[in-house]
């Protein structure tokens, strides 16, 4: 927490002196652009203290979040976009003899980061679109084929993504009449007292092979017990080094899930692949839930056939995918082939109220289709 605010006010700086002071405004004006930057740079701050005491899941009024979330992402996008203005400065200033537009291009670059901040934000907290996905998968059986599967990752239920989004959600995904439904983690951020109602329309869920999920990073965060029992209660089946033999006619497919690997640094179970196979028919093509895409290579040594994944958000805006990609494995957002496995990465299905930016980034209530291989 200490190490983010100090990196706030680190970008809150650099952008007072090189976008704000540059400006042909009145000392009023520059004040007030500069206390909007001010007020998203202790965004977390004050989600800590009027929220409950985490910063990460504030139980704070939904335009209060939507509000902070404008703010600071207004202080995350002007500072991409001035470090390019500052590097053209810097050309300019070895290559021309004219003087440097410093007004004008500030000016710009706080109008453009202000449009970009209400649009991406937009983005981030909208109802998703549905994206129809067609995958072949080595050694499907032809009972399998056409398989309609709906695949929600990262919720992310919070006081910013509350009961309408998720009921919104759960309408547009039983209206793909899907035969199977998966969610790979990160359900909610609040504790169960806060958030239990704004996800129960996730019992509307059904499916005639079952509907099943298995823990993200955030579930550990505010009570993964009681969340445990409670998406349970919900009707969603949740693998935790676990798997289930689905079965059409004499086709047989394998649908594993393993725990987050944040468990593992709190008391609980780390992904455990053995585990979760443990038992598992032989020749089935196995489909694998796990939060996180990084150890996809490994499991592709497996024998995985098709791994589903969330965590990174889709990167959220350009730049800072890459620097996603770089945490997670080089994997950010879609299809990747892994060494014969079929890996997806989705963008998500909403965001982390801590950054709530969506920038040629969409969410998306993902149907996959399965196809044989030819």
């Amino acid at each position: 927490m200490r190490v983010m605010f100090a990196i706030s006010i680190v970008i809150f700086l650099y952008e007072t002196f090189s976008m704000i002071c540059p400006l042909r405004l009145p000392l009023g004006g520059k004040l007030a652009a500069a206390a909007l930057l001010l007020a998203g740079a202790f965004k977390n701050s004050i989600y800590q203290r009027l929220g409950g005491g985490m910063f990460f899941a504030p139980d704070l009024p939904r335009w209060v979040m939507i509000a902070g979330s404008l703010l600071y992402n207004l202080l995350i996008v002007a500072l991409f976009l001035l470090l390019i203005k500052d590097a053209l400065w810097l050309l300019w200033k070895l290559c021309a003899r004219q003087p440097f537009p410093a007004a004008g291009a500030s000016l710009l670059v706080f109008v453009l980061a202000a449009a970009l901040t209400v649009y991406g934000t937009w983005e981030a907290i909208r109802v998703p679109d549905v994206a129809e996905r067609p995958v072949t998968i080595r050694g499907l059986p032809p009972q399998f084929e056409g398989l309609r599967v709906a695949l929600l990752v990262d919720l992310h239920v919070s006081a910013l993504n509350r009961r309408p989004l998720v009921q919104a959600i759960v309408d547009k995904t039983m209206a793909l009449k899907p035969d199977l439904i998966l969610m790979p983690g990160d359900f909610v951020d609040g504790l169960i007292s806060q958030r239990k109602a704004d996800l129960e329309p996730l019992a509307q869920l059904k499916a005639p092979l079952g509907v099943f999920g298995t823990s993200g990073n955030h579930e550990y965060y505010s009570g993964f017990d009681t969340w445990m029992k409670q998406l349970r209660k919900f009707g969603v089946t949740m693998l935790e080094n676990e798997h289930r033999v689905l079965v059409r006619g004499e086709g047989k497919l394998i649908l594993a899930g393993v725990p987050d690997q944040q468990g593992s640094s709190m008391g609980y179970a780390a992904p455990d692949l053995d585990k979760a196979l443990a038992g598992a028919p032989q020749g089935a093509p196995v489909i694998l839930m796990a939060h996180r895409p990084e150890a996809a290579r490994e499991n592709a040594a497996r024998g995985v056939a098709l791994q589903l994944s969330g965590h990174t958000h889709g990167g959220m805006m350009p730049g800072l995918d890459r620097l996603v990609a770089r945490f997670n494995g080089g994997f950010v957002k879609g299809w990747y082939d892994v060494g014969g496995m079929k890996l997806f990465n989705s963008p998500g299905t909403s965001l982390w109220n801590g950054f709530p930016l969506r920038l040629m980034d969409p969410t998306e209530i993902t149907l996959l289709t399965f196809r044989a291989a030819k």
